[in-house]
């Protein structure tokens, strides 16, 4: 399998799963919106009555309070519902790429791209010690704890290192999928 043809299944079913969880949230987010808008609702209806006993003025600022607070709480269900799905998404994409069919092709294309950035054919590549062996030339040595999978390239003076870590791969596409993942729910 090529590594086009690699890029574009590993593509193809990250769509389709995306699609299936962006889905699954938004139903998620509707019932939290839901929610969120009745209490709102009846956070709206007690100030009301409570104005119909206080001056015009002080009527007034309660209502006034009252939409602020019940769009307060619809924009952090919201953010709940955002925050839920980029979760499930984060699990997905770390699943997906380290399946055993994909990951070895993953790690080395990782590499070439590390060593392409340094401008270096040989470095130091940080990997786990299970992936070690899908490093065909340089120096390995063992990926820090915090990262589950992928590698960081770093040049032999130690001085330049490019993260090619899947956390740092999901952070750098992490504010598009948040937007994504907000104009598909809401």
């Amino acid at each position: 399998m090529g590594f086009e043809e690699l890029v574009g299944e590993l593509s193809k079913g990250a769509d389709t799963e995306g699609r299936k969880l962006a889905h699954a949230a938004e139903k998620n987010a509707v019932k939290i919106v839901e929610d969120a808008k009745e209490k709102a609702e009846e956070t709206v209806k007690a100030a009301k009555k409570e104005a119909v006993d206080f001056a015009k003025q002080e009527a007034s600022e309660r209502t006034t309070s009252a939409k602020l607070a019940a769009k307060k709480m619809v924009d952090e269900a919201r953010d709940e519902a955002v925050e839920a799905s980029m979760g499930q998404l984060w699990q997905k994409f770390k699943s997906d790429s380290m399946k055993k069919s994909v990951y070895p092709g993953l790690i080395e294309r990782l590499v070439a791209e590390g060593k392409a950035e340094l401008g270096a054919s040989n470095a130091t590549v940080y990997v786990r010690s299970e992936d070690a062996q899908y490093v065909k030339s340089g120096d390995t040595k063992k990926l820090p704890a915090e990262y589950c999978g992928g590698v960081i390239v770093e040049s032999k003076d130690g001085k330049v290192r490019v993260n090619k870590t899947l956390e740092e791969i999901f952070a750098q596409k992490k504010s598009a999928l948040r937007k994504e993942i907000y104009d598909r729910l809401f």
